[in-house]
């Protein structure tokens, strides 16, 4: 009988310790994935070009360093310019840094953004400043929720949040707009 019973106190305490090795284990290799992300590419002083159905360049994206990763398909890039040409009008988007997301078609810029539209036939020419703002590159629509500073020729506008739709021309201010307006003669 006692040999039955040290049997079963043994296997207890075997079961136990291997289970919380298990354990130990499987929270160590968790650590290790949780904390090491290597991208997969990367690129430098690099310049991409999207095409758009006539085969014509729809925008160009230029950055000093891109670093992609395949966890979650997200590219990080370094000081981003990004050329926006449609028929009669020409955009430019320029950050500190931004985080492109393919899937969604969004890149998303971070700090020291600076939006400019040259002047066209039909549109004056326009300056946006923020350090945020969230990019839609097949909608053309660019958005935030935080301030920005809007130049015209004519007008300089502070705002909390904006919607700037290239396609349509249309600049859509959130709240809180304060600014000078100078009329033209």
């Amino acid at each position: 009988m006692r040999t039955y019973i040290t049997l079963a106190i043994f296997i207890i305490i075997a079961t136990g310790s291997f289970w919380l090795l298990q354990d130990l284990t499987r929270e160590q290799v968790k650590d290790k994935t949780l904390g090491s992300r290597f991208p997969d590419y990367f690129m430098e002083n690099f310049s991409i070009t999207n095409m758009n159905q006539q085969g014509n360049p729809e925008y160009v994206l230029k950055a000093q360093k891109l670093l992609h990763y395949a966890d979650n398909d997200e590219a990080e890039l370094e000081q981003p310019f990004i050329n926006i040409t449609q028929a009669d009008t020409n955009v430019t988007l320029r950050a500190s840094r931004a985080i492109y997301l393919q899937q969604e078609n969004t890149i998303y810029l971070h700090d020291k953004v600076i939006i400019h539209r040259a002047a066209s036939k039909t549109q004056s020419e326009l300056s946006i400043f923020t350090d945020y703002l969230k990019v839609n590159t097949q909608s053309h629509i660019a958005e935030t929720d935080v301030a920005a500073k809007v130049k015209t020729p004519e007008a300089e506008l502070n705002t909390i949040g904006l919607i700037f739709n290239n396609k349509q021309g249309t600049l859509k201010l959130q709240s809180q707009v304060k600014g000078t307006y100078e009329a033209t003669n």
